[in-house]
């Protein structure tokens, strides 16, 4: 179940790249990061032992960060569209890779409960789980906003495909 989940996790991570390139104001910092996640996804289903898990978590922790402090830097430039896609974006990477490491220690058994075939993580999996729970909130205020001043269809859709690899990876480590 949690391989199928990883790999419906792919569409929508590749849904994203596409509105990432296909947006006219597609830069580096909308691209690069999209890529990344797609990689990553595309990693985690197929089980490519090529990159560790905790590598592609590092990966996506340090795309967000530099999401994060774009914003910071054109902190001048208002509070449009743009900028909450960008946190958006960085927010999406950061919980992604935080839901890349409980997924894989939740099913790889690292965390133990005292009975080895139900392992579980206790506190950092509630709070990655309430964490991707704002998230969705957040998403679902972003596309109806979106949708409501007649911002280009490319961000509702990049938003809502981040939104929907966002619940199916909170969903994997419930799985089992």
């Amino acid at each position: 179940m949690v391989e199928v989940l990883h790999l419906a996790a792919v569409f929508p991570a590749a849904v994203g790249l596409c509105c990432a390139v296909g947006d006219r104001r597609s830069r580096a910092r909308s691209v690069v990061p999209a890529a990344a996640m797609l990689i990553a996804m595309i990693a985690m289903a197929t089980g490519w032992p090529a990159v560790s898990p905790l590598v592609w978590a590092g990966a996506l922790v340090v795309l967000g960060i530099g999401a994060a402090a774009q914003l910071r830097v054109r902190a001048g430039g208002g509070g449009g569209h743009g900028r909450q896609m960008q946190l958006h974006r960085a927010l999406g990477l950061v919980l992604g890779a935080a839901l890349l490491v409980v997924s894989t220690a939740t099913h790889e058994g690292v965390a133990g409960s005292g009975h080895p075939a139900h392992p579980t993580l206790g506190s950092p999996l509630a709070v990655t789980l309430a964490g991707a729970a704002g998230y969705l909130v957040f998403t679902a205020w972003l596309v109806a906003r979106s949708t409501r001043r007649r911002s280009p269809l490319v961000g509702a859709v990049e938003a809502s495909a981040m939104g929907l690899m966002t619940a199916l990876m909170a969903i994997a480590p419930l799985a089992g």
